[in-house]
């Protein structure tokens, strides 16, 4: 039994690991990426290829780029061996540009293959390859932010709605 809970715990913490990351590119809360991949992890996006310090310019001038942003990840189907394990994360994220006005709405639909390691007694990611399955791009035909609604437009960590960390 003690295996199980372990086991139960550990995939908990890999699940966290990925709400967390979703979170962070959403808020572009680029101190966060630290406690998320371990300082050697590597990241393959296809038309991205590169080290952390790469990846951190590179998802930085991309997620910024964008006046809204929404990373939904399904429930991550989780491969424990060891202090490895593999997490396979389907996706789909919406991105609004402002420009041209009233803005352009991309849609990607696809798949986060992630490795992570325990070093210690600390589980962080330690690989990434996001694998695109579809993609669609809406020109928008009217402003949708003069509603009575509360838009994520501008997310950061200085938002009004952002989260004490």
């Amino acid at each position: 039994m003690p295996d199980a809970i372990e086991q139960f715990v550990t995939k908990a913490r890999l699940a966290e690991l990925v709400a967390e990351y979703a979170n962070l590119i959403d808020w572009i809360d680029w101190d966060r990426l630290d406690a998320v991949f371990w300082p050697d992890a590597t990241f393959d996006f296809g038309m991205f290829k590169g080290d952390f310090a790469a990846y951190r310019q590179f998802v930085a001038e991309l997620e910024e780029g964008y006046a809204r942003r929404l990373h939904m990840f399904g429930l991550p189907s989780i491969t424990l061996t060891g202090e490895r394990a593999r997490i396979d994360a389907g996706c789909v994220i919406v991105c609004r540009t402002d420009d041209p006005a009233p803005g352009i709405d991309d849609t990607f639909w696809g798949r986060y293959l992630l490795t992570a390691e325990k070093r210690g007694e600390e589980w962080r990611l330690s690989g990434l390859t996001y694998m695109l399955n579809l993609f669609d791009r809406t020109e928008r035909q009217v402003d949708d932010r003069g509603g009575p609604m509360n838009f994520g437009d501008g997310l950061s960590p200085r938002h009004p709605f952002a989260l004490p960390r």
